[in-house]
């Protein structure tokens, strides 16, 4: 039996830290970098490729169940040369490494990072009031109709009556 030269199990513990320091890949021929726009479930992404084109993108298999890719990150794509619209995603990227990217212009000036919400990008008229207790309705500022008392036809009931 050959001996053991890593150490037992409180090495094998440990064997995911100082992952930090993992060295930065960068794309190479037939590769690209994309922004994740919406998970599909089943290892399917929906990506926004750096050439503006949008594809679905799939998970290889060396990653699946060891990398978790959230809306919003970026990652490292292989174009596959047979289908246009589909690629597959060979490496993803924390916050501290897709600044690094940027900034060694890597990435194009159109291309946007830590948008991961979409739904702030335009406004939907919807705007939230927070009522303060002691003041009244008319002095918080707008007409919202939900803030305001319709009078009821039946006549107000009071709850100490019944």
């Amino acid at each position: 039996m050959p001996k053991n030269t890593k150490g037992g199990k409180k090495h094998k513990k440990n064997k995911n830290y100082g992952s930090e320091n993992k060295s930065l890949r960068y794309k190479e021929e037939g590769q690209d970098y994309a922004k994740v726009t919406r998970c599909k479930g089943n290892c399917r992404f929906d990506v926004l490729c750096c050439d503006g084109k949008e594809r679905l993108a799939i998970l290889c298999g060396s990653m699946r169940k060891r990398k978790f890719i959230n809306q919003g990150q970026l990652v490292l794509v292989s174009i596959r040369e047979w289908q246009d619209d589909i690629c597959d995603i060979i490496d993803s990227y924390e916050e501290s490494h897709a600044k690094r990217l940027k900034s060694e212009k890597e990435l194009p000036e159109s291309f946007r990072l830590g948008d991961d919400n979409p739904y702030d990008e335009h406004d939907d008229g919807i705007d939230f009031v927070m009522s303060i207790p002691g003041e009244s309705d008319e002095e918080v500022e707008g007409d919202n109709p939900f803030l305001k008392e319709e009078p009821n036809d039946e006549g107000d009931v009071d709850l100490d009556d019944i």
